[in-house]
């Protein structure tokens, strides 16, 4: 029996479909009005004996309960089974794992139990006490397995070697460090302690924040193959779904990002470092076309905010492919924007304060493009021409970026409009290859699109087949892999194929993987297998 056909053994189909549709019975069988489409008359059954369901209206489709599942939370074929594997008490089988990384997730684990119970002793009363302060109550502390490190330095490896493990499997895990001595020492000391998971919930390090104001003020889990920050984001394992919603609002800290969530804002993530990486911005954009940053706002706060949305818009511009479960994916412009926050405040103090104040700032964020022409004009000289001629300059960049069209009209407007210039002198300006020369300058630095297959003629790329055919018959592949993306792939079957194969995580095996593709897949995509 595969890991699929366990999760499904243990679940009525029935009791699933109506947790989220008011079913009513009709025979054999349920019905009620279909959930993906408007009607008046139902046309959505579901069938007990054979554990599926059907709409015989305008969908015309059906499955079981996985596809359910998949359509109605609008997750990929992997999540959601990983998501009723836990409501199902399954353990998925990991793949592709070296042994040592796989030692290295069980001390992650028990590093973060160890740290949980030290914050729920004695010694963390005044840890606890901060917590409380900054309004994380209880359920959210044990949500996101808030902990504490002691501060002897030695606690954490002695539990752990007591436990069976060596000294040797602890500094290659990374939760213990030789010192000058030759001796090995507790990595972290006396810090709040977060567990920081993988997109697929892996348990892959830590990050830490001291509390008695030692440097640094952060310190995480050292970088290695399981642990890297440039390509993780802080909560996306539990905010997936509802990023996929309702778009991604990328905060600065583990607080915020913590705050947010105990508040009922669950499509909110934190970014690893001082700015967006490529690779957390691409993670972002395989899930939605919407990003709203939420980012500290005094000086060095919008120097780190531009940094972010140079690489944003250079990673996040291409067109985001977005699912649609009632047809084939769709293109969807890129929708960037800035919350400004009010000076000198956090995230979490806002939510804390006021989750209805936190609500208004989201909604009245403005579009990147405004942001960036906005603080080159509050940094320039708006009282000469020289000066105005200056910011026009600086400004080429982000206006010429977002091509002709509607967005750049509006940019060009508002960028006449603060500096007190007419338009048609802006526009005139920006079209002297004196002062474009930077914008294009860097649009050539870009990564170039992928030249054309040599095969573009043929109905089959034989270069990408073999390419999946590796990732498919060698799973340790995944772990170097994560530099991939799926527009790497010049054919729409093969980019679909691989997409499922990245979205469905270390859990799943090539024959699981295969047979949703042949489910949900169109006929171009089914007949490439």
């Amino acid at each position: 029996m595969t890991a699929v056909d366990d999760v499904k053994s243990r679940l009525d189909i029935v009791e699933v479909i109506s947790q989220r549709v008011p079913l009513q019975r009709s025979g054999k069988s349920y019905k009620a009005n279909c959930p993906f489409h408007q009607e008046k008359t139902p046309s959505f059954h579901v069938f007990p004996d054979r554990q599926s369901w059907r709409c015989f209206g305008a969908c015309a489709t059906g499955g079981d309960v996985l596809s359910f599942v998949m359509r109605a939370e609008s997750l990929e074929f992997g999540e959601a089974l990983r998501q009723l594997a836990q409501q199902t008490g399954v353990t998925l089988p990991r793949q592709g794992q070296s042994p040592q990384n796989e030692a290295a997730h069980k001390i992650n684990e028990d590093t973060r139990a160890f740290f949980q119970r030290t914050l729920a002793s004695a010694q963390g009363a005044s840890a606890r006490e901060y917590l409380a302060q900054r309004g994380l109550d209880k359920q959210a502390i044990e949500t996101f397995a808030v902990g504490l490190s002691p501060s002897d330095g030695e606690s954490l490896k002695n539990h752990l070697v007591r436990e069976g493990y060596s000294p040797e499997e602890l500094a290659s895990a990374g939760v213990v460090r030789t010192g000058d001595d030759g001796v090995a020492h507790d990595l972290f000391r006396g810090r709040l302690m977060f567990p920081i998971r993988d997109s697929h919930g892996n348990l892959v390090g830590f990050g830490a924040r001291s509390l008695d104001g030692s440097e640094p003020k952060y310190l995480n889990s050292p970088q290695g193959p399981m642990f890297d920050k440039s390509r993780l984001l802080y909560a996306m394992d539990r905010a997936r779904t509802d990023v996929r919603r309702e778009g991604a609002v990328i905060v600065e800290g583990y607080m915020d990002a913590i705050a947010a969530h105990q508040a009922g804002f669950k499509n909110v993530v934190a970014q690893m470092g001082t700015a967006l990486t490529e690779f957390q911005v691409d993670e972002i954009r395989r899930l939605t076309s919407k990003m709203t940053m939420a980012l500290d706002q005094d000086a060095a706060g919008q120097a780190a905010t531009l940094r972010s949305l140079d690489v944003v818009q250079q990673n996040f511009r291409v067109k985001v492919t977005k699912q649609h479960p009632d047809g084939p994916s769709q293109a969807a412009d890129e929708d960037l924007r800035i919350i400004v926050m009010p000076p000198g405040q956090d995230p979490d103090e806002v939510i804390h304060r006021s989750p209805s104040d936190w609500t208004k700032l989201v909604g009245s964020a403005i579009q990147a493009y405004r942001f960036q022409i906005k603080g080159h004009v509050e940094q320039g000289d708006t009282t000469t021409p020289e000066g105005k001629a200056k910011i026009v300059a600086e400004c080429a960049q982000t206006i010429l970026g977002l091509g002709e069209g509607i967005r750049q009209a509006s940019a060009i407007e508002y960028l006449a409009e603060n500096i007190s210039t007419p338009i048609d002198t802006v526009k005139a300006a920006l079209s002297r290859p004196s002062v474009n020369r930077r914008a294009r300058r860097t649009e050539q630095q870009r990564p170039a699109a992928a030249a054309a297959s040599p095969f573009a003629k043929l109905d089959h790329d034989p270069m990408e087949e073999h390419c999946l055919q590796l990732l498919f018959g060698f799973p340790e592949l995944r772990e170097m892999a994560g530099g991939l993306r799926a527009e790497f792939f010049q054919r729409h079957e093969n980019r679909e194929i691989f997409a499922r194969w990245l979205d469905a995580g270390p859990g799943l095996g090539k024959d699981e993987i295969l047979a949703a593709v042949r489910r949900d897949g169109d006929d171009e995509v089914t007949g490439q297998l």
